[in-house]
């Protein structure tokens, strides 16, 4: 069973329409000029996901853990 950890990732912009659905499943939310991305997630989930924005050209602002 693979341990899946709460994480918050904020990224610079909005997420549009297009790019929300590589990211279908996820919560995100719009506050500002940035978009947060909140879900529960394995490494290897929380690694594919952040590749995904790295290839989508979307600058990471921040990322942290949560309580699970």
């Amino acid at each position: 069973m693979l341990m899946k950890e709460r994480y918050e990732i904020r990224i610079h912009g909005l997420i549009g329409p297009l790019l929300r659905k590589r990211f279908e499943g996820l919560a995100c939310e719009t506050i500002l000029c940035q978009s947060t991305i909140r879900a529960k997630l394995s490494a290897e989930e929380l690694h594919k996901l952040l590749r995904r924005l790295d290839q989508s050209g979307v600058e990471l602002v921040y990322l942290d853990t949560g309580p699970g």
